[in-house]
């Protein structure tokens, strides 16, 4: 009951605190959001129709476990599976499933707060606290970091089994670091690095725990087996690995701990100053860091020992600072010096895959809002102070409404998509095909229309395989055929494609500028001459190209109008 109460509270502040989310379920913007709505797409059509090709998403054609070149956020997307049963709408089931990150990262995080000891209200304020955190809402574009809702179980049942010894809350809590891994795999590889010297508190002089707890770390590592082959696969071939250079640009300078998101409404343009490259604003507020002080003051005047829990839950925070700073320590401009991470960087290869070390801010989040739970235990304010305190700190939260533009809308499922991928869904087979023009990342500022991500959308609409892709890496073979693309219908970019089996060409005749527009066109009829294309079907501004072999010459059929 006390579950299904904090459900419903945590649904209400999910739509309150996300605003308008809520109402623009049925609609998606270009970039990573388009991304990780295929990837959803891709894994619900895949344990549909067959499981056995979930690693090999339909982009990047014709490579292989494509779905391991990013983050496969399965375990994000297992929150939304039931939905899943009733539509195949991947707009829909990504727009949905942002919002159960909230709700469930406020759930468990108020499971954790009563596992500590925390009453029904404060363990409810720490669950929104944490959800709601200024870190977490940096991150409310980004669906893979915001996947935090299992890593207060992982905490949860760790802690039971450093009390009790019981090998089942090992095996649940290795069960739970799975899902958060395959939630996200950055924060997966960052535990590695913060979750280690926590452990130690927690089970120093407990000896008799380790048997239990590496098998269960054993069966954690077996489970996550084929995801990381996955990843090998895909990334091996490309020889892909972070350079030291790009891993210091990502990072979290000093200042970092004092910036938050441009849209928080309290300190955004405060903040500003702050503010550097990427993903790096780990702010928490005042009033969290505020009740740790507070509770941490109460403590010493009463000369009470902080619990073995407290001493770890402070030094996973302490530790995440660490690692978010990355390999070199730098504020306000001035490089103070090698960080911890560096090291780490250089003797563990798989810790080279990180490039923004400041995600590690889901570990500064967790355990802070827990330490200001346990501290208002210990204060025991009357009921009116503690929703002063709440609303103080939900307060600080505050990012609504979100800016949603009218050029964010791009895609909107309750309309029907342009003719042209009704026609692909209707095509027989799986034949391979290429969406022009082929646009870079800087696309998405140019024409976001006509961006990779958004053919990888509309893609769920016919599971064709596509030459086009994105992820957050760039295949090399892709790369290049990009770079034929901008001459089409040049012969050399037309028997890249024959080269790889591709069978239509799809021109976007609004993806072009006037100049782009008007030298295909004087390249075409040459191309439809010699039969190397055949127009099959014009359908608005869409134009379908069959990519024929020069034999074939002469066969072409009245195109569809």
């Amino acid at each position: 009951m006390r579950s299904l109460r904090a459900l419903a509270i945590y649904a209400v502040l999910t739509v309150a605190l996300t605003w308008p989310f809520a109402v623009n379920l049925h609609v998606m913007d270009a970039g990573d959001s388009a991304f990780f709505a295929w990837e959803i797409g891709w894994t619900v059509h895949a344990l549909k129709t067959d499981p056995s090709q979930l690693p090999h998403g339909n982009i990047f054609h014709p490579l292989r476990y494509t779905l391991g070149m990013d983050e496969p956020v399965l375990g994000t997307t297992a929150l939304v599976l039931p939905l899943a049963l009733f539509t195949d709408d991947a707009v829909l089931l990504y727009n949905v499933v942002r919002l159960l990150t909230f709700l469930f990262s406020a759930l468990t995080a108020c499971w954790l707060a009563r596992e500590l000891g925390s009453g029904e209200s404060v363990s409810l304020l720490a669950g929104a606290l944490f959800a709601f955190s200024p870190i977490r809402t940096d991150q409310v574009a980004h669906l893979s970091t915001l996947g935090t809702q299992w890593w207060p179980l992982v905490l949860l049942f760790t802690i039971r089994f450093a009390r009790g010894g019981k090998a089942r809350d090992a095996l649940l809590a290795a069960a739970a670091f799975v899902l958060a891994f395959l939630a996200c795999g950055y924060h997966g590889v960052l535990a590695a690095a913060v979750l280690p010297p926590a452990l130690v508190v927690l089970f120093w002089g407990r000896w008799d725990r380790l048997k239990a707890g590496l098998l269960a770390a054993v069966l954690a590592g077996l489970a996550l087996l084929p995801v990381y082959r996955m990843h090998q696969k895909a990334l091996a071939p490309e020889r892909y690995a972070r350079g030291t250079e790009e891993t210091i640009l990502y990072s979290a300078p000093v200042e970092s701990f004092l910036s938050t998101s441009s849209w928080n409404r309290v300190y955004g343009e405060i903040a500003d100053a702050f503010r550097t490259v990427g993903p790096n604003n780990l702010f928490p507020g005042f009033a969290v860091p505020g009740l740790v002080l507070a509770g941490i003051i109460a403590m010493r005047r009463s000369r009470e020992r902080p619990s073995r829990e407290a001493v770890a839950l402070g030094v996973l925070l302490l530790t995440a600072a660490v690692v978010a700073l990355g390999p070199r320590v730098r504020a306000f401009g001035h490089d103070l010096g090698p960080g911890p991470w560096g090291l780490l960087r250089d003797t563990v290869p798989v810790f080279q895959m990180i490039r923004v070390t400041s995600r590690a801010g889901v570990f500064l989040a967790l355990p802070l809002t827990m330490l200001a739970a346990m501290a208002l235990r210990r204060l025991e304010p009357k009921r009116r102070v503690l929703a002063g305190i709440g609303l103080v700190a939900l307060g600080e939260t505050l990012i609504v409404p979100i800016p949603m533009p009218q050029w964010s809308k791009l895609i909107d499922t309750r309309r029907e998509p342009p003719p042209v991928y009704r026609w692909l869904a209707e095509q027989p087979g799986r034949d391979p095909i290429v969406h022009l023009p082929m646009l870079d990342v800087y696309g998405l500022e140019r024409r976001p229309a006509f961006h990779e991500s958004v053919y990888m959308v509309y893609s769920t609409l016919h599971w064709k395989p596509l030459v086009n892709g994105y992820a957050g890496i760039e295949p090399r073979r892709y790369v290049e055929i990009r770079s034929l693309a901008r001459s089409f219908p040049s012969e050399a970019f037309l028997a890249a494609l024959r080269g790889i089996g591709t069978r239509y060409a799809i021109v976007h005749r609004k993806g072009y500028g006037p100049f782009q527009w008007e030298r295909l066109q004087k390249g075409m009829p040459d191309a439809l001459a010699s039969g190397a294309l055949r127009e099959v079907a014009v359908l608005g501004n869409d134009t379908v190209y069959e990519i024929a072999s020069p034999s074939l010459a002469g066969r072409a059929e009245a195109p569809a109008r």
